[in-house]
């Protein structure tokens, strides 16, 4: 990657799945579910995720063609004007299963 825009927002893309990773390993999908405030840190960190990968260059998003970017970019959506409607099963297979795919996809741009 040789743009430095791309870069930072890839760093911030990271920095928020890290996070996310910790929040939910702290207990599991019990307490992501009864603990507002993890809750609302996933959340805050998807919305994070979303806003970066709509600034994103399609150059950098061409590279990764197997990330749903569309998806990334409508959750933001969601979770920025529609968080009453926001599913909790949803975002925890998104922050359990679907966000480590997108780090390992972030982190492999500097191997290529």
């Amino acid at each position: 990657m040789s743009d430095e825009a791309d870069a930072d927002l890839v760093v911030e893309m990271l920095d928020a799945t890290d996070r996310v990773r910790t929040y939910v390993a702290l207990d599991g999908r019990n307490g992501f579910l009864r603990q507002g405030l993890v809750y609302d840190a996933v959340c805050m960190n998807l919305l994070r995720i979303g806003e970066c990968a709509r600034f994103l260059s399609d150059e950098v998003k061409n590279r990764l063609p197997t990330i749903p970017w569309p998806d990334i970019i409508s959750l933001r959506n969601r979770v920025a004007h529609g968080y009453e409607t926001l599913k909790p099963d949803v975002l925890w297979l998104i922050a359990s299963e679907s966000l480590p795919e997108l780090d390992a996809a972030l982190r492999s741009l500097d191997e290529r």
